[in-house]
């Protein structure tokens, strides 16, 4: 059977060009010439979800990520994926709506620090998934290692950073050197290496910009994914 993935974007929607423009590099590096990654988008409305998350409507956020997935499913999609370390609360949700396998996240970045031998990774996102009530006991399950996380006020710069400038693409010098400041405290503290546990956190945090190993959750994300459209018989046809 044909692979055809099903994307959940829009949350936010600097999120789902960034992931585009990943499998679409992917497919250029497996196939040559003009190749593109075949797959169906579905984008979730930014205000609606940020609505749901102000007001930790949990319930309601998964309602949103299963629905979007039912139409990918609809749409001829094969599996799913998701553009947002926070939605994946709605990942359980949207595999028991349409009995399709979401291809994890957490899946992708636990291997790959387990690769990376790292030990005492900070994880930085938005204070949904710095705080732990979902995330962190999700990533236990996958990995061992100790994962440290800032403190309040500093998951409160990491968020309003997010919220208030990444996720609208805006990119300012003066929080770069906040986001670096937040990590030299970290690595002071332990830290081996930095997660960067939000899609956006890419557009402002990278190797060249600290000093620890740099896992990027979006392109370590979009690798697995690739892997998955492009294996089998898509390879095949290469």
């Amino acid at each position: 059977m044909d692979r055809l993935l099903g994307l959940i974007g829009g949350v936010s929607p600097e999120s789902t060009p960034i992931y585009y423009a990943h499998l679409n590099a992917a497919a250029r590096a497996a196939r040559g010439g003009a190749h593109s990654m075949p797959l169906l988008i579905y984008t979730l409305d930014f205000g609606v979800m940020q609505s749901l998350y102000a007001n930790s409507d949990w319930r309601g956020y998964a309602e949103e990520i299963a629905a979007a997935a039912r139409r990918l499913k609809a749409g001829g999609a094969t599996a799913l994926a998701i553009s947002s370390n926070t939605s994946h609360i709605g990942a359980a949700a949207a595999a028991e709506a349409t009995g399709l396998e979401v291809i994890h996240l957490l899946d992708a970045l636990a291997t790959a620090l387990q690769d990376g031998h790292a030990r005492r990774p900070l994880l930085l996102g938005t204070p949904f998934v710095m705080e732990g009530h979902f995330y962190l006991p999700e990533f236990a399950r996958r990995y061992d290692g100790d994962v440290l996380t800032p403190d309040g006020a500093d998951r409160a710069r990491v968020g309003r950073i997010i919220f208030d400038e990444l996720s609208k693409g805006v990119v300012r010098e003066d929080s770069r050197g906040e986001m670096q400041e937040i990590v030299r405290r970290a690595v002071a503290a332990g830290a081996d290496a930095v997660i960067l546990g939000c899609t956006e956190l890419c557009m402002i945090l990278g190797p060249d910009d600290v000093d620890p190993p740099v896992y990027d959750t979006t392109a370590i994300h979009a690798a697995a994914l690739a892997d998955y459209a492009l294996g089998g018989d898509a390879l095949k046809q290469a």
